[in-house]
């Protein structure tokens, strides 16, 4: 019997709440029905961005920010449950994936001897009392515990979903904040994932130092102003983290202001840093590839950074011959993969069946992701 399921997902972009209504049914097998973005206020949006620093110390804040953030979520689902004729009695899980403040798996966490951890911003109690609908959440912890690295969580999604309608050794390309890659091997059930680098994040930091907050370089439009400076991109791709083997995570607490500021030793226009971050961002993925067993024989893109057409453009360039396509080609929205990818993890958690993949997170065994706070 299929059953509905929501999956959120909110990036490291922040620029809004993501939400899908998804049909799966007792073989997994996933129907995308709907989909509603519920954006961040700017105040909000630069609460989150401050949060995202190591210097958060006030207690009092952070809860708020919370509460505040777990209250759009609330709205999220509401919005996603009118626009789609449903009520909250037929919807059997919520996946949430929350907003990630800071990753530090234990690729990082082994350099000092710290706890390895990853903490994402949510208050599941709030969000399934005031909806009426159990939640699934803070589905990267238990991977770390296991040893892997929390992160990436989608290759196992994006496995179950593509490996049935895909040649061997395609290669699923998510452009979201963090780039990261799924590789199906030349049988299709070996998998190999990892994050690439920046995508979005460093684009979208350059774009609000530049230009205001908040903000985005929409269509690439700036950066296709701009020049690339060689000099600098040589610099920005020397960072030892893109000739790291899998596996491997990454995120903005990495990938950060203080990491582009240690690398820039001269003022540069706001255009022609976007147009070399831009490049940064390409020349990271196909580098990526080198990584792989094989050359991919097609690379299926998603995530926001497919709207940006001057990084698609430079993608196709030097990508070739190998094609660049979208999930939209396989009827499934590349805004929404990643949200749809929680909700079926969700469904993986009421299963009690494995939603991670240890070849990739390099986690020691197979584990069941999340945890569930009840309605009721």
């Amino acid at each position: 019997m299929a059953e509905y399921y929501i999956g959120i997902m909110s990036g490291t972009s922040v620029d809004a709440v993501d939400a899908v209504l998804c049909q799966i049914n007792s073989a997994g097998e996933t129907e995308h029905l709907s989909s509603h973005s519920e954006p961040f206020s700017a105040p909000l949006s630069a609460r989150l961005h401050q949060a995202m620093s190591p210097s958060i110390s006030d207690l009092l804040a952070f809860k708020q920010l919370e509460h505040d953030y777990s209250e759009l979520v609330v709205t999220a689902v509401n919005n996603l449950l009118a626009l789609s004729n449903k009520t909250a009695k037929q919807i059997k899980t919520i996946g949430c994936h929350g907003q990630t403040l800071w990753h530090h798996p234990p690729s990082i966490a082994s350099a000092d001897g710290s706890a390895a951890f990853t903490l994402q911003l949510l208050n599941p109690a709030l969000i399934a009392v005031k909806t009426g609908i159990d939640v699934v959440s803070d589905f990267r912890q238990k991977d770390i515990v296991a040893g892997g690295e929390g992160a990436p969580l989608v290759p196992a999604f994006h496995h179950h979903v593509f490996a049935r309608q895909c040649p061997a050794r395609t290669a699923i390309l998510n452009l979201g904040g963090i780039a990261n890659i799924t590789y199906l091997g030349s049988d299709k059930t070996s998998v190999i994932g990892f994050d690439t680098g920046p995508a979005n994040t460093l684009l979208d930091l350059a774009y609000r130092l530049h230009y205001g907050s908040p903000g985005y370089d929409k269509n690439g439009h700036t950066a296709s102003q701009g020049l690339v400076q060689e000099a600098l991109l040589q610099r920005l791709l020397q960072d030892p983290y893109f000739t790291k083997l899998p596996p491997k995570s990454t995120g903005r607490e990495y990938f950060s202001e203080t990491w582009l500021n240690k690398k820039l030793n001269s003022s540069i226009k706001g255009k022609d840093l976007l147009r070399t971050l831009l490049e940064l961002t390409v020349d990271s993925i196909v580098q990526s590839l080198t990584l792989l067993p094989h050359s991919p024989s097609l690379i299926v893109a998603c995530g926001g950074g497919v709207h940006n057409q001057l990084l698609m453009r430079q993608l196709c360039t030097k990508l070739a011959p190998t094609n660049l396509t979208t999930t939209a080609d396989y009827g499934i929205d590349p805004q929404a993969v990643e949200a749809i990818a929680f909700a079926w993890l969700a469904w993986c958690y009421d299963r009690r069946q494995p939603g991670n993949l240890s070849a990739v997170t390099g986690a020691q065994r197979h584990v069941v992701l999340g945890s569930k706070t009840y309605a009721n």
